[in-house]
C-alpha cells in the first residue's frame, strides 16, 4: 500500500476487522524504542500520517484503535520478535459469533482493503503539505 525507506504499510492477509492495517519497520528491531531518531522516526511519522489520513478520508472519519506490538526496550529478544503497529478502524462491532468463538468475521478482502488505501495514500502523497 505504501512504503518509504524505513517502513511498509500492509493489509494483513488474515485481518480480523475491515481495513485493519499494519505499519512495519523494514529494519529488524524487537522494540519500538529502538527507532533511529534521525532516520526512522520521521519515516514512521510519514507512514502513520498518510495511513491515518487515507483511512479517515476514505472511511468517513471513523474512530480508531491502535496497538504497538513491541518487546520491552533493551529486552534480550532481538532475533525473536519484530515490532509493528496495528491500526483498527472501528467499523463493525463484535457480536455473538466473534465473542463466543474467538473467530472474527471480516467482510472486506485484504486485496480490496489494500487497493482502497493505496489509492487514498497516493492522493495524499501527491498533494503538497
Amino acid at each position: 500500500m505504501f512504503e518509504n525507506d524505513a517502513f511498509v504499510v500492509v493489509a494483513p492477509y488474515a485481518a480480523r476487522t475491515p481495513f485493519e492495517t499494519w505499519i512495519m519497520p523494514r529494519r529488524h528491531a524487537a522494540s519500538f524504542g529502538d527507532l533511529d531518531p534521525s532516520k526512522e522516526k520521521p519515516a514512521f511519522a510519514e507512514a502513520l500520517q498518510l495511513t491515518l489520513k487515507g483511512l479517515s478520508e476514505g472511511l468517513n472519519d471513523p474512530p480508531f484503535n491502535y496497538y504497538i506490538h513491541s518487546a520491552p526496550l533493551k529486552a534480550e529478544v532481538s532475533d525473536l520478535y519484530h515490532w509493528h503497529l496495528e491500526l483498527i478502524p472501528k467499523l463493525s462491532t463484535a457480536a455473538g459469533f466473534e465473542l463466543g468463538t474467538g473467530i472474527w468475521i471480516n467482510v472486506v478482502k485484504p486485496e480490496d482493503s489494500a487497493a482502497f488505501l493505496r489509492e487514498r495514500i497516493a492522493k495524499g502523497v501527491a498533494q503538497p503539505a
